[in-house]
This record gives structure tokens, C-alpha cells and sequence, in this order.
């Protein structure tokens, strides 16, 4: 190798490191950032509240991304917006305008492979529909006016190219003061949409939102205030210390830079934390903050100078060894890669040591290349393996082409899988790649088929699409252009699902949360007749610790694995405590009141959920569905429909009208839907005869469900509760009992789902496929994705004239809680003292049902008897 390409090599590399760009053996260009800071400490506005740190934090940001020794940004490219004047760092007014053309700036100039951050540290509010930023100049009353629309944002960040986008936000949609003014309810699906790209409003050209390399970080959910330390905000000063830093930890050893998976791999372990140590009411203790992601974002945002100064020595070191001993390019090219940045894959990572023996002089030229040979070697795929990857998917694709509601292209499907996979894995489509991809709708089959070997074969033998993964990252990702109710679920995610379907799951049957002020495992309530609840595990007890002899399959460990729950993550210890049936794990769990942990070992069994829900808990913790039983009004609430749920639902029927129930309230609010022929049987139980529903597929003839008078419940009025969670099944049997006059339908608009989904089984995953849409008796729409989604349109069930009682999103979250509270299981045991007290919540809805039903079981008490003449 030359002295001019290997000076030519290195000058490239400097400029990426510096620019946090990351080299690549085809060439790379250099990166250009653009940062965007915005903070608002105190507001002209009284109305609106101050935030002390806003400034402070943002100023924060300011010298560490233009820190020579960090990501040594130019000023030139850094855009600070202040409330108040800072020369020193040339910002500049935080106004409405200023802020717009700051992001108009970043977005008309930045280019695919050019960092873009953007940091928002202030306070917000609802506007309309969606929400808007307050910046100098606003005020709250006509923030419509001078307020950052998150429209307004949405529309200048539309044009932006860059695959390297990393926002950070922490802001408080709820921070001001009404006063005598009103502000609508925050509308929680619009959240954020505005930097993740907007919605697709092209539906019909199956284009989903290209959010590859976009990452929004958040303080919190955006509707309470997040945490102040003594200089900075929490979360800033969580985030300014992973950037200096703390966070790089990715592979064996610091690499010297900091990139966004790190940043939030440190905020995810360091955070929660200190969100515990700092609240002082469990509201505060229970903030969390959040990470929306697209595709692929491994890109670097920052440098560690406490490692930097070893790596450039080293690579001064490499270089010297590839000068005398004269490596080649490729070689050259792939250790400068390797020892600037730490690879992912493992692999590359034994590499990357082979790599640094070379340049310690630890090994000799010779030995390394054949290191290097075998380690390579190690990489390839075979090619048969190749081929069945490339069949599965075909069969995939093949199988989702015949059977989706709507036409689609075998090579659109195929393409999408590549893309995809290389998006996934933040790769770079090879040239050859990408020009087939051009052409891949006019691709014969075999091609196809060769196309995704050839894909598979290039990306190797890696640990990241091991265990079925090419197969879930094509899939998820071809399967993620269609419509919103079709997915893939890969193997781990069917198993965890099975439980909804199935109405079952094998376990010990308690549901879990995070202790706030002790970051371990809070028992909410053992299900009942479970393991767990039958070894005498109750509400309110903290897990500390889990031991396992076996593991879930019932495999010996040995030694035994000893999980202390005290920041273990949720998702981990549920793996950890599910397993097959008969094996044994045990619980070490304390209890208030009782001085000495208690240490239960619990064998896993069939643990069935509960679907057909009463008022309130019976003293043995069964159901009383008696809602007024002066009156003889029962409830009964249906969570999902499982498979034996009309089963469970025929029963409790049969036996409140063996008691003499006059009147039933059905609620069916927040109840997301289930499977097919449960909604079925459950309308066909409550109507005479007729329509119960209409399928209508793609292809092939429409099919209607009719009822029966057999076994059909009709002696009682009827009152349906719905609400806009009230999904797919639910709304099939509130249209049912609304079109036949058996129900009146009360509550809210329903959410709008009127597509049926079909499960395929593939390969130990399972394919949702939307295949048809489903039709009301009356022939009316449900679907609301099918129409312009207006409140004019013709979608979803609409509660009966009179009876519409819509909640605000508070009342509605709080119905929520209200009613999983009713859930638990209560510890008998706890002393009245022991016990939360909460204030006392009024169900709107339910009291209007109730009231209605008395008003008709009155009035035919009134109405003369009929007789025989």
C-alpha cells in the first residue's frame, strides 16, 4: 500500500471520527452535523410555567457537542435558542420564528449520512388535536397563534434526508396555568408524530414511514413534570453523563466513542434509579421515560477522550505496521475500521483483537492473516442454508399474497423482506443488491427465490440472526408495509400471545410491577386458582429474589441461579418465573406485617384467565355480578374474547336468570377484541335469530353468521357499555344487540375496527393476516381506516341517541385503573390501617346503565298483565 492512499486513508478516518461519521470500506464521505438547541426557562406569559433548568440544560448540550474533545462541533452548525441572551455562546431569541427556520435549516441541508440532533427543553400544551411547543413569544390563550405547532414542526421536518437523527425531549404537555381559559384533552396516538415522520395519509400504496436511523428520547410521557436535580434536569444530566462517557461500555473494551444505542442502553440502567432516589411521591417514583426508534440507529454521537487518546495511538501504530509490511487496501481498510470503532457482531470483534495484536506486535504478519483466515472463514454461509432461508420467506410471502384482503405483488413483498433485513442490521445494500431491487416486481419466482439467497448468503454467519431472527426481521418488515392489523409474530411473541387466544398460559400465575420505592417486584394480585395463589401468595407482597434449581424447560442448573429482583427489568424476571408445567421455581417475598421473608417454592401448572368479570370480588375471591340485587340489575364485564369465553358467559347468563335477573348491564369498554366465533356465540346468546355479522373476504363468497332462538337469553333488557377502545369483537356484538334493538348501546364511540385477521401458523411463528372486513346486520360500515376517519363518517358503533357520555382522558384513564383494581385479588389478611386508601371513583357510564334499567324494570312492573281471552 502506498504512503499516499494509507495518509489518504487516515486523513478520512480523522474527519469521520470527528465528524461522527462512521467508515466504511467503500468509501466513506465525510459527515456533517447540524444541532438544534431550544430552551425556555421562564415565560413572558404568566400562564405559563417556568422550567429553572431549561436554559441550563440546553447551554449544557452546547459545550459538550461543540467540546473540541467530544463531537467538536463548529458553532456554525449549532443553532441554541434561548429565553434569555447568552453572547458567550451566540445564541440566539427562542422565538416562534427562530425556531422554525433553526429546523427548516437543519432539514433543508442536512444529507443521508449527516448527524442531526435536536434537543426541546421547555414546556407544551394540547392544541386542537394534536400539541404545540411553547417558546418565547407564546402565550398560552392564543398559543394557536404564536406557539411551535407540532404540525409546524412536522412540515419542516419532512424534508429531512438524514439516516443519523437523534432528538431529546423533555417536555410537560400540561405545563400551564388555565385560569379562566380551557384546554382540550391531550390526544396520546398524535403524541411525537411530528419528529417520527407524521402519519401516512396514502393508504392505498401500502408506504410506511421511512423512520430508519430516527430516535426520540424522552424525559417522561409528556403529561406530568419530570424530575429537577440541583443544576440540571434528571434526565439531561443522565444524558450529558452517557455522552461524556459513562455509557461507553458496547463489546469488551471502550472504543472512545458514544453511539445512540449506548446512550440509551445508559439511560434505560441509570435513570429509573435515580427517578426512585429523587421522587418523593410514588407519582414522581413511577416516572419513566421513554424511546421511540426506527429502523436502524447505531450512529455516533459523541467521543470519550479518556479512551481516545489510546485508540489514535494505536491506529498511528496499525497504520506504521500496514506501511512496512505492506497490508493491502482491503486489509488496511478493515483493521482502520475495526480499531477506530468496536464492530457489533462478536466475530468482528475477535477480529478487531487480532487486529490489535498485530499493531502491539503481539503477532506476526503471518499469523495474523491466517487468524484473520479462520475467523472469516467462520463467517461464511452455506449455501443450502441460504436456500431455506429463501424458501421459508417465498412460502411466506407466497402464502400472504393469496390470502390479504387486498392485491398484492410477489416481488413488492420479497423487496420489502431485503430492505428490510438490511435496515434491521444497519447495513448498506451492496450496488448488485440494489439494482435488482429496482427491477423487483418484474422478477420471475426463481429469481425471487435466488435473490434472497444471495442477500442471505452476503450477510454471513452472525450471532444477530441467529435462532430464527433473518427469517423474524424479513417477515416483520415485509409484513410492516401492509395495513396496521397485520403482523408477523415471531416464535417468542406467539408464545406470549398464546395465553389472549388460548385463554391459558402455563406459569404461576401472578401479574407483576415495579415496587417504586424499591425498584423490585410488586405482586399486584395472584389469578385465581393459580399456583402461585393456591401456595399463598398475595397482593401487595415484594418479590426480592428468584431462584431457580431448573431452568424453564426443566433443565438442572448448576449451580442454582440466584436473581436478585432489585433493578431487574419486568420482561426478564417474567421469562424467568414462566416455564413449562410441573417444574419448580422458587420466591423469596416480603410481606408487611410479617417481620421474616416468606419463601415459597411454586410448581408451574395451566393457569386460566379470567375473562367474564362480576362488580366486585366474593369473599372466596370469585365474582358477585349482582350490580343492584334489590333491583335485580346484573353485570357482567368481558375483558377479551378467548376461546372460553362464551363458555364462561353462558354460564354466569344461566345462572342469573335461574336467580330472576330483570335487567343486565354487558360492559364490553377497553375490550380490544379476540377471536371470531366467540363474538359470535356470545351475540347469538343475547338475540332470537338473524344477522349476527358478515364477512366479507377478498376473494371467494361473502359469509354470514346468523343466530339462533335455542338457548338465546331475551327475557331481560339490556344496556351495552362501549367506549373508543371497544375493538373488532366487541364491536361486532354491541352492532349486533344495537341493530336488533336487544341492547341499548351506551358510553362512547367505538374504536373502528371492522377487519377480520386470520392467523396463519409458519415456521413456529405465526402470520396475522387482515383477509377480510366485517359488516353490522344493518349492512352499515365498521371499519373506521376505510373512510376519512371524520366524526361524520359512517364507522364503528355509535352509542344510542341520548346515551352518549363521553369521558375527558382523565376520567378515562382513572375508569381504567378503577376497573383493573376491581381485578385484584385483596390480601384478607392486611390490616385496615395497612391498606391504600384511595379516593372513591364514580363510574359516569355505568350509574347512567344502571339508572336506565331501573327506569324499564319499574315501568313493566307497571304495565297491566296480559290474559288469555
Amino acid at each position: 500500500m502506498t504512503k499516499a492512499l494509507l495518509r489518504g486513508v487516515l486523513g478520512i478516518l480523522a474527519l469521520a471520527v470527528a465528524t461522527a461519521g462512521v467508515v466504511r470500506a467503500e468509501g466513506p464521505k465525510a459527515s456533517q452535523p447540524y444541532v438544534v438547541l431550544v430552551g425556555v426557562s421562564q415565560y413572558a406569559d404568566p400562564q405559563i410555567l417556568p422550567r429553572p433548568h431549561a436554559e441550563a440544560d440546553v447551554k449544557a448540550f452546547y459545550d459538550l457537542f461543540t467540546d473540541k474533545s467530544r463531537l467538536g462541533v463548529e458553532p456554525s452548525q449549532v443553532k441554541l435558542l434561548l429565553g434569555g441572551a447568552d453572547s458567550k455562546r451566540q445564541s440566539e431569541p427562542a422565538t416562534h420564528a427562530n425556531v422554525l427556520k433553526a429546523l427548516h435549516w437543519a432539514a433543508a441541508h442536512a444529507k443521508r449520512d449527516d448527524l442531526v440532533v435536536v434537543a426541546f427543553v421547555g414546556q407544551g400544551a394540547p392544541l386542537g388535536e394534536r400539541t404545540c411547543y411553547f417558546v418565547s413569544d407564546s402565550t398560552f390563550k392564543d398559543r394557536d397563534k404564536n406557539a411551535l405547532a407540532a404540525s409546524e414542526i412536522e412540515q419542516e421536518l419532512k424534508a429531512l434526508k438524514s439516516h443519523k437523527v437523534c432528538v431529546l425531549l423533555d417536555v410537560n404537555f400540561k405545563g400551564f396555568d388555565t385560569g379562566k381559559d380551557t384546554a382540550p384533552e391531550l390526544t396520546v396516538e398524535n403524541l411525537y408524530q411530528e419528529f417520527l415522520g407524521g402519519k401516512d395519509k396514502d393508504k392505498d400504496k401500502n408506504k410506511e414511514r421511512d423512520l430508519t436511523g430516527r430516535v426520540l428520547i424522552l424525559a417522561n410521557n409528556g403529561m406530568k413534570p419530570s424530575l429537577e436535580g440541583k443544576e440540571h434536569g434528571l434526565f439531561t444530566q443522565v444524558v450529558l453523563d452517557a455522552l461524556k462517557g459513562a455509557a461507553d461500555k458496547e463489546g469488551y473494551e471502550p472504543d472512545g466513542v458514544v453511539t445512540v444505542h449506548e446512550l440509551i442502553e445508559y439511560v434505560d440502567k441509570t435513570l429509573p434509579g435515580l427517578v426512585i432516589e429523587t421522587g418523593k411521591t410514588r407519582e414522581e417514583k413511577e416516572q419513566r421515560h421513554f424511546v421511540l426508534e426506527g429502523l436502524s440507529s447505531h450512529f455516533v454521537l459523541s467521543r470519550n477522550p479518556a479512551v481516545t487518546a489510546k485508540v489514535q495511538e494505536r491506529l498511528d501504530k496499525f497504520a506504521k505496521v500496514a506501511e512496512d509490511k505492506g497490508l493491502s487496501k482491503e486489509v488496511t481498510e478493515e483493521g482502520l475500521n475495526f480499531l477506530g470503532r468496536m464492530p457489533k457482531l462478536k466475530a468482528q470483534q475477535t477480529l478487531r483483537k487480532a487486529y490489535q495484536q498485530l499493531a502491539d506486535g503481539e503477532l506476526t504478519v503471518d499469523d495474523f492473516q491466517a487468524e484473520r483466515a479462520k475467523i472469516l472463514d467462520g463467517m461464511k454461509y452455506r449455501r443450502a442454508d441460504a436456500r431455506g432461508f429463501a424458501e421459508k420467506v417465498l412460502t411466506a410471502a407466497q402464502t400472504i399474497r393469496e390470502d390479504y384482503v387486498k392485491e398484492l405483488n410477489l416481488g413488492d413483498l420479497v423487496g420489502w423482506a431485503v430492505r428490510g433485513l438490511y435496515q434491521r442490521l444497519d447495513e448498506t445494500i451492496p450496488a448488485e443488491v440494489e439494482q435488482k431491487l429496482k427491477d423487483v416486481k418484474e422478477l420471475k419466482e426463481s429469481d425471487l427465490r435466488d435473490l434472497l439467497a444471495d442477500v442471505r448468503q452476503r450477510l454471513g454467519s452472525r450471532e444477530d440472526l441467529e435462532k430464527h431472527k433473518d427469517i423474524d426481521f424479513a417477515l416483520g418488515r415485509m409484513m410492516s408495509h401492509l395495513d396496521p392489523y397485520t403482523s408477523y409474530m415471531d416464535p417468542e411473541t406467539v408464545r406470549r400471545s398464546k395465553s389472549q387466544i388460548e385463554g391459558n398460559f402455563t406459569g404461576i400465575g401472578i401479574q407483576i410491577r415495579k415496587d417504586p420505592a424499591r425498584d423490585m417486584l410488586l405482586v399486584v394480585t395472584p389469578i385465581k386458582d393459580s399456583p402461585a395463589y393456591k401456595a399463598g401468595i398475595k397482593a401487595g407482597d415484594v418479590i426480592t429474589e428468584i431462584r431457580r434449581e431448573v431452568d424453564s424447560q426443566g433443565e438442572p442448573l448448576n449451580p442454582p441461579e440466584v436473581l436478585p429482583t432489585k433493578g431487574l427489568p419486568i420482561d426478564e424476571a417474567v421469562k424467568k418465573i414462566l416455564g413449562q408445567a410441573d417444574t419448580q421455581v422458587k420466591l423469596k417475598v416480603e410481606r408487611e406485617g410479617v417481620d421474616k421473608p416468606l419463601e415459597f417454592e411454586i410448581t408451574r401448572g395451566t393457569v386460566n384467565i379470567e375473562s367474564v368479570l362480576g362488580v366486585r370480588r366474593t369473599d372466596d375471591d370469585g365474582w358477585d355480578y349482582w350490580i343492584d340485587p334489590q333491583s335485580k340489575i346484573g353485570y357482567i364485564r368481558l375483558l377479551e374474547f378467548a376461546r372460553n369465553s362464551d363458555r364462561d358467559m353462558t354460564r354466569v347468563v344461566s345462572k342469573l336468570q335461574k336467580a330472576g335477573v330483570k335487567g343486565l348491564v354487558l360492559d364490553l369498554r377497553f375490550n380490544p377484541g379476540g377471536l371470531l366465533p366467540a363474538a359470535v356465540h356470545i351475540s347469538d346468546l343475547f338475540i332470537e335469530d338473524g344477522t349476527i355479522v358478515t364477512i366479507r373476504p377478498r376473494v371467494g363468497r361473502e359469509q354470514t353468521y346468523y343466530g339462533r332462538p335455542e338457548g338465546s337469553a331475551l327475557d331481560f333488557p339490556m344496556v351495552c357499555l362501549v367506549n373508543g377502545q371497544s375493538a373488532s369483537g366487541s364491536e361486532i356484538v354491541a352492532a349486533c344487540l344495537q341493530d336488533h334493538h336487544r341492547a341499548v348501546i351506551m358510553g362512547e364511540r367505538s374504536y373502528g375496527k371492522g377487519s377480520v385477521q386470520n392467523i396463519q401458523p409458519f415456521d413456529k411463528a405465526q402470520l396475522r393476516l387482515t383477509v377480510a372486513s366485517f359488516w353490522r346486520p344493518s349492512g352499515k360500515n365498521l371499519n373506521k381506516s376505510s373512510t376519512a376517519g371524520r366524526k361524520e363518517d359512517t364507522w364503528g358503533v355509535t352509542p344510542d341517541k341520548g346515551f352518549v357520555l363521553d369521558l375527558s382522558a382523565k376520567e378515562r384513564d382513572l375508569l381504567y385503573d378503577h376497573l383493573r383494581d376491581n381485578e385484584i385479588i385483596p390480601n384478607r389478611e392486611a390490616k385496615p390501617k395497612e391498606k391504600e386508601k384511595k379516593a372513591d371513583f364514580r363510574d359516569r357510564q355505568l350509574e347512567m346503565a344502571v339508572e336506565y334499567l331501573r327506569g324499564q324494570i319499574k315501568t313493566a312492573a307497571q304495565a297491566p298483565s296480559s290474559k288469555a281471552g
